[in-house]
């Protein structure tokens, strides 16, 4: 998207065209995160108990930094891939991704969940997976 206030419009056999992408992209994003937050606990564990050299610094400690930085700018650098293919990213655990589309003249989401085959529901922006309705009419046929 070239413009922050543009927004791009898919239809469901667009948006079904991403999936196979998102799929792995949101895979890496679960397992990266998983081992962010036990990085992050051993980070905290080790400032604690690091022998550190004469300058007071942990070269353990600052070796395992440097990795848990580097994995943070990927997970962020994968997050930019998928907001930039013009979907939302909604809830990293679920692996729920929604779509612009037109629906009867309006902007609604398509919405997707890792695991199904396929975009087969939809909502209104501003309401969550919870809310989701059974594609009828072709939401996102324009």
């Amino acid at each position: 998207m070239k413009e922050a206030h543009s927004m791009k419009l898919f239809t469901v056999q667009e948006a079904n065209q991403c999936l196979p992408e998102l799929e792995k992209w949101i895979r890496e994003l679960q397992e990266k995160r998983e081992w962010i937050l036990k990085q992050e606990v051993e980070i905290d564990a080790l400032e604690l108990v690091a022998d550190k050299d004469e300058d007071g610094i942990s070269p353990a400690l600052d070796k395992k930094i440097q990795a848990y930085k580097k994995t943070v700018n990927r997970f962020y650098g994968t997050l930019d891939k998928i907001h930039g293919m013009g979907c939302f990213l909604k809830d990293i655990t679920m692996g729920l991704v929604d779509f612009y589309t037109l629906h009867e003249g309006r902007v609604v989401y398509l919405c997707w969940r890792l695991g199904e085959k396929e975009i087969t529901s939809w909502h209104e922006v501003g309401r969550g997976y919870t809310y989701r309705q059974p594609i009828a009419s072709d939401p996102g046929k324009h």
